[in-house]
């Protein structure tokens, strides 16, 4: 027994040191979708500038994935699409005297992941939502920070909800 163990521990040292990735397969995916479309979402919220930056979060993470190639959609065999339909900033965190330290930043996105070849929807969500934090004053000897460091943070996580609904059906 003690041989067994040794020999399933070594195992997973050697899978480890080698640099072994676990992976999840996608049952989501049917098999001739290789590739994906991925245009500027329609922008409903007063934030006129978040449809080209979550394309373009949306762009790198399917690129850094390796799961589906990003292709213009006359050339794609499916499609991300949806729009932005809610941008919020409000504050998070106050002091005693109730001026803002935190604020907090929402953005919520209706999306579709479709099948171009066959014509049929994948999935869809009529709200995926994620929000960030981002601080207006000095804290731990880290500057104050930006709005848009904020949005970066909430299109940081919205991407990864979105990648991981695709690619591998969560």
């Amino acid at each position: 027994m003690d041989q067994v163990r040794a020999g399933l521990a070594l195992g997973a040292l050697l899978a480890i040191l080698s640099g072994c990735p676990y992976g999840f397969s996608s049952s989501l995916l049917p098999g001739h979708i290789e590739s994906v479309a991925i245009p500027l979402m329609e922008n409903r919220s007063d934030r006129g500038d978040l449809s080209a930056a979550l394309a373009d979060s949306l762009v790198e993470a399917f690129i850094d994935n390796h799961t589906l190639k990003v292709a213009a959609e006359k050339n794609a065999d499916s499609v991300l699409e949806g729009a932005i339909v809610e941008y919020r900033r409000e504050p998070f965190t106050v002091d005693a005297s109730e001026n803002v330290l935190e604020y907090r930043v929402q953005i919520a996105v209706e999306a579709r992941f479709v099948d171009l070849r066959k014509n049929k929807v994948i999935w869809e969500d009529k709200r995926i939502s994620q929000w960030a934090t981002y601080n207006l004053v000095e804290v731990g000897g880290q500057p104050p920070e930006t709005e848009e460091i904020g949005i970066g943070r909430a299109l940081a996580k919205l991407t990864n909800d979105i990648l991981n609904r695709t690619v591998e059906g969560w």
